[in-house]
């Protein structure tokens, strides 16, 4: 035998929150994006999404870039050099741009220093004056391991895109150094790592 008594109120207690559910998921969406737009705000601000050798952005930090081009998002920039100096011939470095739609790599080399001399007393003295040649290689692969998981991208002009499996994996990947190897136009490849702080960054971004 039914209540009804006590059933009619359950009812409407049930009705009540079937119709206020909806705003209520719609002021918890509201206030999470307050939260993030607050979160972005107080973000350095990187006004170009253009990657060079010598470009100066906070490094492993999350930023908040603001194209003219592109627009408005946010991303962590990240920098390896290969070799045992920065500016040694033959040295590389990779440059990496880490945003929520796609990321961009660079790879540049640097292929020559030029040496001058001078002759005193008979003999011959080097010069320690450098000049810095910096040439860059097209990046058409790029391969990252993601705890035991290795995930294969293909881009064009360095530009890869992140899918949202991707995006769940960096998010929550472990606060280790990460393995990605890059294979550059003609075949070559090149091993390098992303930092420990990067892989810290990626969870306010992905």
């Amino acid at each position: 035998m039914i209540n009804l008594p006590q059933t009619i109120p359950v009812l409407l207690f049930g009705v009540s929150l079937a119709v206020l559910s909806p705003q209520l998921c719609a002021a918890f969406a509201i206030q999470e994006v307050a939260s993030l737009t607050q979160a972005s705000s107080d973000l350095p601000v990187v006004k170009s999404t253009v990657l060079s050798p010598d470009m100066d952005v906070p490094w492993s930090k999350p930023v908040r870039i603001v194209d003219p081009f592109e627009g408005e998002f946010l991303g962590v920039f990240d920098r390896n050099s290969l070799g045992s100096h920065l500016f040694h011939e033959d040295s590389e470095q990779v440059i990496s741009l880490w945003t929520p739609s796609n990321i961009r790599v660079l790879v540049t080399v640097n292929f020559e220093q030029a040496r001058s001399s001078f002759y005193t007393a008979g003999r011959v003295y080097p010069r320690p004056d450098y000049r810095r040649f910096v040439t860059t290689k097209k990046v058409d692969k790029l391969l990252l391991k993601v705890r035991q998981k290795v995930f294969k991208l293909d881009g064009s002009t360095g530009t890869f895109a992140v899918s949202q499996e991707l995006a769940t994996a960096l998010k929550n990947a472990p606060d280790e150094n990460l393995d990605i190897r890059l294979v550059l136009e003609g075949g070559q490849s090149v091993d390098s790592k992303i930092g420990k702080e990067t892989v810290k960054a990626w969870r306010k971004i992905y």
